[in-house]
């Protein structure tokens, strides 16, 4: 009787776990669905065959092959082994797609380990560039809710790319900017931000593929033009046209050679483009813009919406820049994770601390200046951006201050103090490359600032508060560049040397003019020579006039062969005519022999000055030494 007893309360038992077990098990079901751990033959759609065959046939063991080929993998990174950790981590996303964190494993393996095992530039680019594309065209696509593989992305771009750890940096810059010059031409340059903007959103607006174009009859016309001459309507077109528009911009390239195309160029397209006012305007206001959408939509995966978005809020983002993409990137993962339910795993400061030091570098290096023919890459100061730091910071700090904060991860919440102590730092670059770069306005401004922190915390009485904008940023100069202030002639020496390449060699006389500016005002507080009749040190130490300081300098820097020569053609061809007149006697014979001995036209590269009859006038006055 009791072994009956006991048989009927096990029964009841077995049954009530398997019921219960069933109702864990469609929670859990619940809990793995959303948290997108599970890949049915539904969610195969859309994967690479490799990986929803593996998928598929793996089966219930796809947990433990997963464990196994894991553990390995890390071992083999730890050894230093990155090939073969990289081939088990590719194993590893065939089997379980949704795993993010192999997926960041492979990208960092490939962008920072594989890349320096070649010495080749090209080489370690294109392992970079893997690195770069397995998250952005299979990783992300393939786990979209999560929010660290954005962020992994961004870092990449700020700090592989943006950075300058890479000995190679320099070289993947100008790879990055190439690609999307190419794509894109130039979208901010000269512009308000306003205008930059507007410039895009053509972008954005553009139809959506190329099927929709058949409908427009400019449009389908320049189609046929097109069509008869061998081209279709893809990315390769659209590189060709935006390499010729490249070229044709060029000055090294009109230095060198006059007008040129690049090689691989459609000659016969382009004419026919060019020689049709009606197919020429199809082409590069509907049939360009549409397929540079398309183009960042199924090559980059990248949002024209989302693009235009933070280029509306943070300025004219020009997305040949490194710094750019940092930004898109990890504000996908910011906007993510505050979306998602499990935000105290995701450390929002981090991506809020990147935020603001790529829009504190884009104010730094934001203007890019291009050439296409020697892979030059000027990166300038862009003063546009200061304002995009301040609203960035204010949006952080009411992030911090909401009801919902800002997660630190294991941290906690973060604070306010938490972003303050880069500010004082920022303001100081702020006011400098404001001043340099022709708003002196947003100079004084950040300026004020400067003083205000510095009168609160008992500093308001040293030189650099006391000296004015002009004196500050002088002496900000000396301090960066490592000068003497009681040495003059290398103060002097230094500035003209930085006017000409920060200014003639961009083709920046604003920029040229504003450094001559800050060399005469430590010349005249040093001399007196301003106010007639006014001499603050004995005739006998004083240096020659201004002027004569400036061609010395000039001449000095310009017959230096460590420059190359294509940059010095650069700045003569900027320099003013008055400065020309100057040096070309002692200097001209020296350059154009350079220039021939490099295989450059000398007469295209340095031109003599005309020949004026009357007296000189130079950019800074003979009388008193002051800029005009």
């Amino acid at each position: 009787m009791s072994d009956r007893v006991v048989e009927a309360i096990a029964a009841v038992v077995l049954v009530s776990c398997m019921a219960a077990s069933g109702l864990v098990s469609r929670a859990i079901g619940r809990q793995r669905q959303d948290l997108g751990l599970v890949v049915s033959m539904e969610g195969t759609r859309g994967m690479p065959p490799h990986v929803a065959l593996a998928t598929a046939a793996a089966g219930t063991f796809r947990g433990l092959a997963v464990d196994v080929l894991w553990a390995r993998a890390e071992g083999l990174q730890d050894r230093g082994e990155f090939f073969e950790a990289q081939t088990l981590a590719r194993w590893i996303t065939a089997l379980q797609p949704r795993f993010p964190r192999v997926w960041a494993f492979q990208a960092w393996n490939l962008a920072y380990n594989v890349s320096v095992c070649s010495r080749e530039p090209s080489e370690r680019w294109e392992w970079v560039n893997r690195g770069i594309d397995l998250l952005r065209r299979e990783g992300i696509p393939l786990n979209p809710r999560d929010a660290n593989l954005p962020n992994e992305l961004g870092w990449i771009y700020f700090h592989k790319i943006g950075g300058r750890t890479d000995r190679e940096h320099a070289y993947y810059k100008a790879r990055l900017v190439r690609e999307f010059r190419e794509l894109l031409g130039d979208l901010t340059g000269g512009l308000t931000s306003d205008e930059a903007v507007v410039r895009f959103r053509r972008i954005v607006d553009a139809a959506d593929g190329v099927g929709a174009l058949r409908s427009h009859p400019d449009a389908a016309a320049a189609l046929g033009v097109m069509a008869a001459h061998g081209a279709e309507p893809n990315e390769a077109f659209l590189r060709m046209l935006g390499n010729a528009v490249l070229y044709d911009a060029s000055l090294d390239t009109r230095l060198v050679a006059g007008r040129a195309l690049p090689t691989g160029t459609n000659a016969d397209l382009l004419a026919a483009i060019l020689g049709d006012e009606r197919v020429s305007r199809a082409v590069f206001d509907v049939i360009v813009p549409c397929l540079q959408k398309q183009t960042l939509v199924e090559r980059y995966g990248m949002s024209p919406e989302f693009m235009l978005r933070l280029m509306e809020t943070y300025g004219p983002l020009d997305w040949g820049h490194a710094h750019a993409h940092g930004i898109y990137w990890s504000e996908r993962g910011i906007a993510l994770s505050r979306e998602g339910s499990h935000r105290e795993r995701f450390n929002e400061l981090t991506v809020v601390r990147t935020r603001l030091a790529n829009l504190q570098y884009l104010m730094r290096s934001g203007r890019l200046e291009f050439d296409p023919l020697s892979d030059r890459l000027d990166l300038l100061p862009d003063p546009r951006f200061i304002d995009a730091y301040e609203r960035g910071m204010q949006e952080a700090v009411q992030m911090i201050q909401s009801q919902e904060g800002l997660s630190a991860a294991d941290f906690g919440r973060a604070d306010v103090n938490d972003l303050l102590g880069g500010y004082e730092s920022f303001l100081e670059q702020a006011t400098v490359f404001a001043y340099l770069y022709g708003d002196e306005a947003q100079a004084a401004h950040c300026y004020g600032k400067l003083v205000t922190l510095a009168e609160d915390s008992g500093r308001g009485s040293q030189p650099l508060y006391t000296e004015g904008l002009e004196g500050f940023v002088a002496l900000r100069l000396a301090a960066v560049m490592d000068i003497d202030l009681a040495n003059m002639r290398q103060f002097l020496d230094a500035m003209v040397q930085r006017a000409m390449l920060d200014g003639l060699a961009k083709g920046r006389l604003d920029t040229f003019n504003r450094f001559l500016r800050l060399a005469f005002t430590m010349y005249d507080r040093r001399y007196g020579v301003s106010v007639q009749g006014s001499r603050h040190v004995a005739k006998e130490a004083e240096l020659p006039p201004f002027p004569e300081v400036v061609a010395a300098s000039y001449e000095s820097a310009m017959r230096q062969e460590s420059t190359p020569i294509l940059m010095r053609a650069r700045i003569w061809s900027w320099t003013p005519e008055a400065l020309r007149k100057r040096t070309w006697p002692r200097i001209g014979d020296l350059l154009r022999a350079q220039a021939s001995a490099a295989e450059l036209n000398p007469e295209r590269a340095f031109p003599a000055p005309p020949e004026e009859k009357g007296s000189d006038t130079d950019e800074v006055s003979e009388g008193d030494g002051s800029p005009s």
